[in-house]
């Protein structure tokens, strides 16, 4: 896994002409993205602006201590009150030229999500609730040929599961996050009531729904860009602009938090990035697997290949011929597929860590990934899907076993997701769920283990060779090409000792 992450720093850092912008963990984008990365100090503050917990002993549905402070967000409020979480009323902001100033009072988590904080645009702010508040219309500019955001496969696939379930089948992501900073049912869906469940599993939902069921979606929508500008012949190519769309996806799975040339695991990162990281300590699909009493650490195994294929998609972007579209078409989807990786893993862990009793923080946690892969699922097995929708969104935990949800999600793992990416999730990829280094629930066994090794090894690549072999090939030919053209000879020098260092060269 060193050679593939290598691989991809060094195809990040091949054009040495064009080291201009930040690097987002090892990614350098060809255009600047920087405002638009912004977006995670959003997400950075309305999760400060949500107020306390009153903890893990909290139990769904149960009374737990006072709601006293439940105007500052606070307390666990289990009335069935309708209790907004607290936002001002004049929250505006002016802007023009990548400027902006503040009047009102905008300080408040409502607010940043409705209004944004730090993501100027030229002509307004970047905000968060207008990812998923403009999805039916939503477009590359009307061009022939084009995949409207509401067209794309993966985003077409959640749409039509969540019209199902009485919300608007474009803006389901904003319906859900409205109501919980509101405290309501969601859309004409009565199987949730936000007042009743409590500020703290109303908070998870709203700080992971964020990410999971607006941000997620938008990147997708950016890869999707991409494609239609690709298609479309629209823009100069071979030259850096012509990747803009495609950065700017980058940006929106990474966030400014996690920023550099190396790569690394995000302790500091709010989205999808630092989430996957996250996960693959819980599941040991780290970079680093556990050896003994040693933890799994480092880089997640699934950002590797998704920063792999970041760094390919960029440079079939440049190049940008009519060739290159379909190839680029196949990258989206296999970007967007592997991102589902962390969504169920945390399904499954936090299945996990309410099959005996729930606290209203997991219960929220649950609701948040379950709701994120729930399309995917319910697209490969629909009963499937209905046995954890009932336990995510109805609270059900007695009609249906956490082993029954567990097996069942299990065996619709190679068939998640939507176009070129369907097979490369696996039981291997999500692996078996850990405290530290002690096993706590063991994944599946894959009847088809050995052609989903196929599908991990050829990854991005399409065909039937080793992707070691093919990297460490194409690293010795980088570093040579490189090394005979580049002033960055030091840096060269450095990665090809790291290799020899892993006897990877």
């Amino acid at each position: 896994m060193l050679a593939i992450a290598l691989l991809a720093l060094l195809c990040a850092q091949f054009q040495a002409t064009h080291a201009t912008f930040l690097y987002f963990a090892g990614y350098e984008p060809l255009t600047n993205v920087t405002r638009h990365s912004l977006i995670d100090l959003d997400l950075k503050d309305i999760i400060s602006g949500l107020g306390g917990t009153c903890g893990d002993t909290c139990k769904l549905n149960a009374a737990c201590g006072t709601s006293s402070s439940a105007a500052e967000g606070t307390g666990c409020g289990y009335d069935g009150t309708t209790m907004e979480f607290p936002h001002g009323t004049d929250c505006t902001w002016s802007v023009s030229s990548y400027a902006g100033t503040l009047t009102g009072n905008c300080a408040n988590a409502y607010d940043i999500w409705t209004s944004g904080k730090h993501s100027f645009k030229e002509t307004g702010m970047r905000k968060i609730r207008a990812f998923a508040s403009g999805a039916q219309d939503k477009n590359s500019g009307g061009r022939t040929n084009d995949v409207d955001y509401k067209d794309n496969d993966h985003i077409k696939l959640m749409n039509a599961y969540w019209a199902t379930k009485g919300l608007n089948q474009y803006t389901w992501g904003e319906q859900m996050i409205e109501a919980a900073f509101k405290g309501t049912q969601v859309g004409t869906n009565t199987d949730l009531d936000f007042s009743t469940v409590g500020r703290d599993f109303r908070k998870e939902a709203i700080q992971k729904g964020i990410v999971y069921l607006n941000i997620y979606q938008y990147m997708i929508w950016e890869m999707q860009d991409q494609v239609n500008d690709c298609k479309a012949q629209s823009l100069s190519q071979n030259e850096d602009a012509s990747v803009k769309a495609w950065d700017e996806a980058v940006a929106f799975y990474s966030g400014s938090l996690v920023r550099g040339e190396s790569f690394g695991t995000s302790t500091t990162g709010k989205l999808q990035y630092a989430l996957a990281d996250k996960r693959c300590k819980n599941f040991n699909t780290c970079a680093n697997a556990i050896t003994g009493t040693t933890a799994p650490s480092g880089m997640s195994t699934v950002n590797q290949q998704i920063y792999a294929l970041f760094n390919e998609g960029k440079e079939l972007a440049r190049t940008g011929t009519t060739n290159e579209c379909p190839k680029l078409d196949v990258l989206m989807d296999k970007i967007a597929t592997l991102s589902l990786v962390p969504f169920v893993q945390g399904t499954m862990r936090y299945l996990y860590k309410t099959k005996d009793s729930a606290s209203a923080k997991e219960a929220g946690e649950l609701w948040a990934f379950a709701s994120a892969i729930l399309p995917f699922v319910h697209e490969v097995d629909p009963t499937v899907a209905e046995k954890l929708y009932k336990r995510a969104w109805k609270h059900d935990f007695t009609s249906d076993t956490y082993e029954t949800i567990k097996t069942g999600i299990e065996g619709t793992l190679t068939k998640l997701g939507a176009g070129s990416g369907k097979g490369l999730i696996t039981c291997e990829s999500i692996g078996d769920l850990y405290s530290g280094t002690t096993l706590d629930s063991a994944g599946c066994t894959s009847s088809t283990s050995s052609s989903s090794k196929n599908n991990d090894t050829t990854l991005g690549l399409g065909i039937g060779i080793p992707l070691g072999a093919i990297a460490i090939t194409a690293l010795v030919f980088a570093v040579f090409l490189w090394r005979k053209s580049s002033a960055n000879s030091k840096r060269v020098e450095e990665l090809t000792v790291q290799l020899r260092g892993a006897g990877r060269v």
